[in-house]
Order: C-alpha cells, then structure tokens, then sequence
C-alpha cells in the first residue's frame, strides 16, 4: 500500500483564535494549521474522506480543504456567523446553518455556491445528516425547534419542537430520535422521532453556588457511540464528561477533564475519545472501557470543534 493510499486517521480541532489545527491522534501534538482566520466553528468531513469543509465566524465563509495536503482549495461566503454544518451522504451538498440569521444555507461542493436557503428559524446552530442519508437536521436555539430536511429536494419537511433550547444532538442509527443537550439543563433529553415528544432523562445536582454558564449551557458536546450502547455528556458546569448505558441509562463513568469540556469525536477505531477542553485550550483522549483520561494535552488557546475520521486515497 503506498503513502497516498494509507488510511491514515486525521484529528482536526477548530480553535477559536488560532484556526483549524491538525493533531496527532496518539501524542495530540499539533501537526500543522490551516489558517483559517479567528473564529473557525464546525468541521465536517466528505463522505469519502477527501474533502474537510470549515465553517468561519468572522468571514461568514465556508472553505473547502484537501485532506490530503491541509490546503484550503475553494471558499465561498454563506449567511451570517455560519455554525456546525452537515453534508449529503452523497457529498454533493453542504448544510451550513446561520447563528445570526434564519436561514440554513445550501453549498453546492462542486462549484462551491449557494443553491438555496432554507428558513429553518432563529439562531441556528448545529446541523446533522441522518444515518441512512435520508434526512439532515438543523437546531434552531431562536425558536426551540429541529428542522428536519429532505437532502434530495432541498425542502423542510416539518419541525419539532424539543421542550427547550437544542444546543448539540446525538443521532440514533435507527432513525427513531436522537439524544440532545438543551439549554438551562444539567443533563440531556432524549427525543422521539415518531411521537415528538422530549423526555429528561437525567439531571445531576448541581454543587451550591454553581455560576450560570454563557448562554445558561450547563452541558454541551454530546456523543452516541457506534454501537449504540453508550452515550456521553460534557458538563461545562462541572468540568466534567459523564456516560450512561443505553437504552437502560444507568451511570457509567463521571471523569474530571480540564476546565469547559466543550465536544467529543472517536477515534475510528473506537477508541479512545476525544475531548475538546475550551476553557482549559487542551485536548484529552479518554479510555472508554477504563473509564480513565489517559492523555491531556495543551492545544490552541480555545479549543472547540473536534473531528477525527480515516482519510481517504488521495
């Protein structure tokens, strides 16, 4: 097997002041940057794993880059403050959600265009395909709702509203809902599909005199593992992740991280998991079946976004 057909695995982590960093999955030494300008967001991979797309704040921009070489090739301008984007599972179409619009901007990744605006609601902000390609979702913290969006016609096919304020989801394979995090909770919901109904599933006490985190996000990143029987949660309200089993939800694990644990991705492989810690500007990789931070090391200045997968031939 030659080098450009290695399936080498790439750990990439959008860091708020210093661009997109390429890190090393076993030290989490950084490897290189792609120079993206303040305020990168959302990272999404193409489904064949040549092609990284990069949402940018400041620019209001989605750059298209080259795994292979980290060389941004393409970029185009979407709406205002562009969020955590999605792609086809056909890779023809990149979903970029605006923060500071109403709009869930449509990115032809051929031309790099926009090819239509959806008015999904206010102040949305991550957006996921489905498992079988079927649908893509996009969160609207505005209006307290998912969008959910035929990827073939461009269309909404109808909205749910979720009980409160969606900050990041965690699709069941299945299709049937997805886990979440919402606003003003300590803990996550778990949301149905086919009834639409959110229930609470858990909610840890919270230590006396706990301050409000920023925009009341007591738990953000969220992560359903491949085979569905684990699903972890990041407390910035506690400098915690924590996991429980599913579908039973019985405690797992509560690991302390460094300071604002912010989102997960895994290694390909399974393990380990990898944390973003924003307010600690660090990376940990975690031992699922340990249950122990192996690894903690200092990354960027405020590390968010956090994407590893197996690149592709190039």
């Amino acid at each position: 097997m030659t080098t450009s057909q290695r399936p080498d695995v790439r750990l990439y982590v959008a860091d708020r002041y210093e661009g997109v960093l390429r890190l090393d999955p076993n030290s989490l030494a950084v490897l290189d940057t792609i120079h993206t300008g303040r305020r990168p967001h959302g990272l999404i991979v193409s489904p064949d794993r040549r092609w990284l797309y990069i949402t940018v704040e400041t620019t209001n921009e989605l750059l298209k880059v080259d795994v292979a070489t980290d060389a941004i090739v393409a970029r185009t301008k979407v709406g205002p403050v562009p969020n955590e984007p999605t792609i086809s599972a056909n890779g023809r179409y990149v979903f970029v959600p605006q923060r500071a619009g109403t709009d869930c901007d449509v990115v032809d990744t051929e031309t790099m265009t926009v090819v239509k605006s959806l008015p999904v609601g206010r102040e949305e902000h991550n957006s996921y395909t489905s498992s079988d390609g079927r649908e893509v979702f996009v969160t609207s913290l505005g209006d307290s709702l998912i969008a959910v969006i035929d990827p073939e016609r461009l269309e909404i096919k109808r909205k749910i509203r979720t009980g409160g304020i969606p900050r990041v989801m965690a699709l069941k394979r299945d299709g049937s809902g997805a886990f979440l995090t919402l606003s003003d909770l300590h803990g996550f919901a778990e949301l149905n599909f086919k009834s639409d109904v959110t229930r609470k599933v858990t909610i840890w006490p919270l230590p006396p005199g706990t301050p409000r985190p920023l925009l009341d996000t007591y738990a953000h990143g969220i992560l359903l593992t491949p085979d569905q029987r684990e699903v972890w949660i990041a407390s910035y309200a506690t400098d915690k992740v924590y996991a429980f089993t599913v579908p039973e939800m019985e405690p797992l694990a509560a690991l302390t991280t460094g300071d604002g644990p912010h989102w997960f991705t895994l290694h390909p492989s399974g393990e380990p998991l990898y944390v973003s810690l924003e307010r600690a500007g660090a990376v940990a990789a975690i031992h699922r079946g340990l249950r122990v931070v192996q690894t903690m090391v200092k990354v960027g200045q405020a590390p968010t976004r956090i994407l590893a997968f197996r690149a592709g031939p190039s």
